[in-house]
């Protein structure tokens, strides 16, 4: 059985040029896989080029005052930014993580904990 021509300079074929482009982009999410929380989350949206969701108005600041960093989409009844930067997925991925993580994360279990009596409990 033969397959359906390709066009030149592409390997699109006929079947997904009748797709809308929100299917599309959801077709590149799928494929790609997205990373991160509902907070902030990363995909690849073109080789070398990633974007940001976050619903974190702490979140969007920070990604705003990153020098590549660009707001590409925002949602005008929820609190929703698309920020897209040129950066490969797996830096997107680590600063994904830096971001969720708990400033001070190892400390913070320590110094919610009293402190042991070195007098055995007298008083």
């Amino acid at each position: 059985m033969n397959s359906p021509p390709k066009k030149a300079g592409g390997t699109v074929n006929a079947a997904h040029k009748s797709n809308s482009k929100a299917t599309v982009a959801s077709y590149r999410r799928e494929i790609n896989g997205a990373f991160g929380s509902p907070e902030l989350r990363t995909w690849r949206y073109e080789p070398g080029v990633c974007r940001f969701q976050t619903s974190s108005p702490e979140f969007a600041r920070k990604l705003s005052q990153r020098s590549g960093a660009r707001l590409v989409a925002w949602s005008v009844n929820r609190y929703l930014r698309i920020f897209q930067e040129n950066i490969e997925p797996w830096r997107a991925r680590i600063l994904v993580e830096r971001y969720l993580k708990a400033t001070n994360g190892a400390f913070s279990v320590c110094a919610s904990r009293p402190a042991a009596s070195k007098s055995g409990g007298d008083q």
